[in-house]
């Protein structure tokens, strides 16, 4: 019996031993750290689902005032960056020591995952970057925009249709309409997500996103626990999701050649990458490396525009001046141009100012990382950040500094008007990230999202019920900011030009 004590006790030692063997990296290098726990670092919080992600980051980073400090995930050490200059030069001056993110890359384990434009590690990174950009070019988003427009329609049709309801959750319609759009604009077809609640798109939408156990410990893990992703052997996206991915673009693509039919979107710009391919090129542009370009369009453009649109309905909902002045400017482009046009959206500056409040107070994705891939010295410092070290930058904590966002609680779109918007210190507010990786559907994300806006609010006033969660709080689980009620919101109609 003292025997086997002994040896649970010894093997109990030799664990945490193990555990703590790092835990001296930062202070050796004069680097400040919070004070971690034995065997789960300082994620503690993180991984028993008390504390989001980007919360997570922005307390740390509100616990110091120096350019850069460092934290541990279980027994890794990670820099997390504070200082706009370090951050400009890690994402854009020295991009080449800082080229990929930390998120697990393993074909491996997942096929798609991997050749996701958001996941895939140099060169091949850049190879998928300088292929796919031609689809978000300014032509092809102009020739996108009749098909978003048929959509913001539809969506319209459907809160008449619901609006004596006691409230329409704002970030499901919202999701429904990003749905529609990337179905449209990415595969060619109607989801019919508004006239069906479990269309077989907005269910995959749902299982990507969802916040369910597995999905969340599938996220987190791969950006902070690579060995437990391995261990397990966890796929980075639902089986099923990727089978209806795979199924809908192979579809999809035989169609086209079949028909010849072009509709000026997504697929017909793959279709040209892979006709153009040759046998120089470095990658294959095909396979999943297809599917994985219009699975990236899917996972991105849903979470961006849904997130985007419907937190800035909710801020309107409870500010009802914001939503006034939007209402006037929406007015005067109708009467401009008679209908909503991309010109009359690019021209709407108080509307790009609240959509880039929205971005600053609710980012989609609430921080941003990087892979350092050789030994990089910090200028004007003796620290060397050895490669293999991963880069954190809490864009939670940036946008909520009030160094730079005074009162950063507060929605004040103002602070985006172009005299404050020149005084705001570069990379103190990067809801897309900056450098070569910056997220490459920006302008459509955001045609898409102030389009939808612009739509709703023409036909429609938003106001709070008594179901509006007043202050929101967040879900913790998961790499996604939202809400964990829903976003309930009550439209009634208010047409703002009577025919």
């Amino acid at each position: 019996m003292f025997m086997n004590i002994l040896i649970v006790l010894t093997i109990i030692y030799l664990l945490y031993k193990f555990s703590v063997r790092n835990f001296d990296y930062w202070e050796k290098r004069g680097v400040p750290y919070p004070k971690p726990l034995p065997f789960i670092g300082n994620v503690f919080d993180l991984f028993t689902g008390r504390v989001g992600i980007g919360h997570l980051l922005a307390d740390f980073y509100n616990n110091y005032k120096t350019p850069y400090f460092g934290i541990y995930v279980f027994n890794k050490p990670y820099l997390i960056l504070r200082n706009l200059e370090l951050i400009k030069d890690i994402l854009v001056k020295d991009f080449n020591y800082f080229p990929d993110r930390t998120v697990l890359c393993d074909e491996k384990l997942d096929s798609l995952a991997s050749k996701l434009l958001f996941i895939a590690k140099n060169p091949e990174w850049k190879f998928l970057r300088s292929k796919i950009s031609q689809a978000f070019s300014t032509g092809k988003i102009k020739n996108m925009f009749p098909l978003i427009s048929a959509v913001a329609k539809e969506m319209n049709a459907y809160v008449t249709k619901n609006q004596h309801s006691n409230f329409i959750e704002a970030k499901e319609l919202c999701a429904k309409y990003a749905t529609e759009v990337v179905a449209t604009c990415a595969f060619g077809i109607n989801s019919n997500c508004f006239e069906n609640e479990d269309a077989e798109f907005r269910v995959i939408g749902r299982k990507l996103f969802s916040t369910e156990i597995m999905n969340s410990v599938r996220q987190v893990a791969y950006f902070f626990a690579h060995g437990l992703v391995k261990f397990f052997k966890l796929p980075f996206f639902d089986s099923g999701c990727v089978k209806f991915m795979r199924e809908m673009i192979h579809s999809t693509l035989e169609n086209r050649e079949k028909t010849q039919f072009k509709r000026n979107d997504v697929i017909d710009v793959i279709m040209q990458i892979r006709s153009k391919s040759n046998i120089q090129d470095a990658y294959k542009f095909e396979g999943d490396r297809i599917v994985a370009q219009a699975g990236q369009f899917f996972t991105a453009g849903f979470e961006t525009v849904s997130t985007t649109m419907s937190f800035a309905l909710y801020e309107m909902c409870l500010q009802q001046g914001i939503q006034g002045k939007i209402r006037s400017e929406i007015k005067d482009s109708l009467i401009k141009y008679g209908e909503l046009t991309y010109e009359g959206i690019q021209e709407m500056k108080y509307l790009n100012m609240v959509v880039c409040e929205t971005l600053r107070k609710y980012p989609v994705l609430a921080f941003l990382d990087r892979l350092c891939i050789q030994d990089y010295k910090i200028p004007g410092s003796d620290l060397v950040i050895e490669k293999g070290t991963p880069i954190y930058i809490p864009m939670f904590g940036l946008h909520y500094d009030p160094q730079y966002f005074p009162d950063p609680d507060k929605f004040d779109p103002e602070r985006f008007s172009d005299e404050n918007r020149n005084r705001l210190p570069s990379y103190a507010y990067i809801p897309f990230g900056e450098g070569p990786r910056v997220c490459i559907g920006e302008r459509l994300g955001l045609v898409v999202s102030k389009l939808g806006l612009c739509y709703l609010l023409s036909q429609f006033e938003v106001a709070r019920c008594t179901e509006t969660p007043v202050p929101i709080i967040f879900e913790t689980k998961g790499i996604i900011l939202a809400s964990t009620v829903g976003l309930p919101l009550k439209f009634q109609k208010s047409p703002i030009i009577t025919t």
